[in-house]
């Protein structure tokens, strides 16, 4: 059956097509938007003027839905979650998946844990922490499934903070701009430094952008050198 996309969402119709999502996804969702707007006043966690604009943020996360082969239970984490995005509109549109949002800037991580205990989201914790630290625990490196990020940085840079947690078979999501093919051909040794390959690359549009959309998937192909990653800010000082 169809999802029935209420009034409020209408114009995001094309970008939410062929997506299966929850019943009350919808009710979530605006939930979820309505508590990050209120906090984001204090805080500023997301760059954000009309609820039409949060509504696109997380349309844009819904793009990693997308992506064939995730499974029906992975292991996620999503590196510089931010105000929760991807990670918080993924974990209500799939329950059975187990989520770990991870973000360096204390106020944040505690913000995106308030908004998931709103919500009563049992599949996804936020945690405090720099994706070069936790690549380092036995718990956290090479055990994830998926890794998203959404943040902006040089491609070589992001991948260095994502491919060290995913295990041999996972795959890192990245969202991008339309210049992410250019970046993904410069980042070629890079990506065979740190043990991936191209796997896919999906482009969409979202209503109110002119620019073309990219996920960038990785597959993650062999094991990645214990040298990766580098300490914390050396993967965008000096890039691969």
């Amino acid at each position: 059956m169809a999802t029935i996309i209420p009034p409020d969402w209408n114009m995001f119709s094309l970008a939410l097509a062929g997506l299966d999502l929850p019943d009350d996804f919808f009710v979530l969702a605006e939930g979820f938007l309505k508590d990050l707007a209120a906090i984001n006043r204090d805080l500023n966690l997301i760059s954000f003027s009309t609820e039409r604009e949060l509504r696109t943020h997380a349309v844009d996360a819904l793009q990693v839905l997308r992506v064939p082969g995730l499974g029906e239970s992975p292991k996620v984490i999503d590196v510089g979650t931010g105000g929760g995005f991807p990670g918080v509109p993924l974990a209500l549109a799939r329950p059975r998946w187990t989520l770990h949002l991870l973000d360096s800037v204390r106020k944040k991580q505690a913000a995106v844990a308030s908004l998931l205990t709103a919500r009563r989201t049992t599949n996804a914790e936020a945690l405090w922490g720099r994706a070069e630290d936790l690549a380092r625990q036995v718990q956290h490196r090479e055990t994830y499934d998926v890794a998203l990020c959404r943040a902006v940085g040089r491609l070589s840079t992001v991948m260095e903070l994502t491919l060290p947690l995913l295990r041999v078979g996972g795959l890192a999501i990245l969202h991008r701009g339309a210049e992410a093919r250019e970046e993904l051909a410069a980042a070629a040794k890079a990506l065979k430094e740190l043990g991936g390959r191209e796997n896919a690359v999906i482009s969409y549009r979202l209503p109110d952008l002119e620019k073309e959309r990219l996920i960038i998937c990785i597959e993650k192909t062999i094991q990645t050198s214990t040298a990766y990653p580098r300490r914390s800010g050396m993967a965008a000082k000096r890039p691969l």
